[in-house]
């Protein structure tokens, strides 16, 4: 068996952690093959950022792809439908024996498909031989807007051995935010929870946006409590979720979010919106809560009340997040997919 592993999403140094998980996935295959079975990537090389490296970094993956197209592969797993449909779709062409497999991230189905292309997204997802949308709701979508049957939802799993629950670590923050400053992100939200939010609460701001980088780096001069961490490690990560009481996500759109499975890794129970996707992982008052997202005020209501739970309560949100979701483990989502390719 060979398998080619083709990505829109992978570390750089511009972006270490991007698509990080698609490195985890690939690596964790790889380690568990059989003499007789080979897999290799394809990724997109990120040079320069904004939109000039976007543009530059699409126009050069379809030139560096054309020699792969006179390789053969027993499968072929796209990672992210839209934009390396179009290569991994001319590949099926011309083998057409080959088993086509993508796996639905969220933003690839929930908003870069829609009416003015579904036509055409349509028209290339015909090659495809199975799906794997990460999520229920990716999952709705993907039948919805492509008229494809599900295979298997399988999240991108997280490194067990990377993010777990640290002993004799003492809570440093009440809360902890962690992902990109935009407001698909609920950046909004989150600032001006913030400036409404008492003082004394003790809050970490893990992320990284021009807009919004430098006014929570105002906020954390003016405020001890409020500290800003702009580049970390996955391991100084980890170690962050540990000295926080809760993550706060209030997003806006998700596909099926890591974020919130690493702090559930770490024993951090979650503060998120009710968006579908979080539904799909929150269970109220067992591992987290959730509040309204066109009542972005009850925010900062729960985040007020939360400061002050019991500790023995507390106890047990800790517990029902280290055992939500132990099945999407890196190593057990490498099996299923070692499975996949061999089936």
């Amino acid at each position: 068996m060979k398998v080619l592993v083709i990505t829109s999403m992978y570390p750089s140094p511009e972006k270490k952690y991007s698509g990080i998980f698609v490195k985890n996935q690939f690596e964790g295959v790889r380690d568990n093959l059989d003499d007789n079975e080979t897999i290799e990537i394809f990724f997109m090389k990120r040079r320069i950022t904004g939109l000039l490296g976007s543009i530059t970094k699409h126009i050069w993956a379809f030139f560096r792809f054309i020699p792969y197209l006179f390789k053969k592969y027993d499968v072929i797993h796209l990672h992210s439908f839209f934009p390396l449909i179009g290569s991994a779709w001319l590949y099926k062409l011309f083998h057409r024996k080959t088993k086509f497999i993508v796996t639905f991230h969220g933003l690839d189905i929930n908003q870069q498909v829609h009416r003015k292309n579904q036509r055409l997204m349509r028209f290339f997802a015909r090659k495809i031989d199975y799906t794997i949308p990460v999520g229920r709701e990716v999952a709705r979508n993907v039948e919805k807007k492509l008229n494809l049957p599900i295979g298997k939802i399988l999240p991108v799993g997280v490194d067990n051995a990377t993010f777990y629950q640290e002993k004799n670590v003492s809570k440093k923050y009440d809360y902890i935010f962690v992902g990109s400053f935009f407001e698909v992100k609920g950046i909004d939200i989150l600032y001006e929870t913030l400036k409404k939010l008492d003082p004394s609460v003790r809050f970490c701001v893990v992320g990284k946006g021009d807009a919004y980088e430098p006014i929570f780096k105002s906020m954390a001069e003016d405020n001890n409590n409020i500290s800003l961490f702009v580049d970390q490690s996955h391991d100084a990560l980890r170690t962050l979720y540990n000295k926080s009481r809760f993550l706060v996500l209030p997003s806006r759109s998700e596909g099926f979010p890591t974020v919130t499975i690493e702090a559930m890794f770490c024993g951090t129970p979650v503060i998120t919106s009710d968006i579908p996707q979080f539904k799909e992982q929150v269970q109220e008052g067992k591992n987290g809560f959730m509040f309204p997202l066109d009542q972005p005020e009850k925010l900062l209501e729960l985040l007020s009340n939360l400061v002050s739970m019991p500790t023995s309560e507390y106890q047990e949100l800790v517990a029902g997040a280290l055992n939500s979701f132990g099945h999407i483990a890196l190593d057990k989502v490498c099996e299923s997919l070692l499975t996949i390719y061999r089936e």
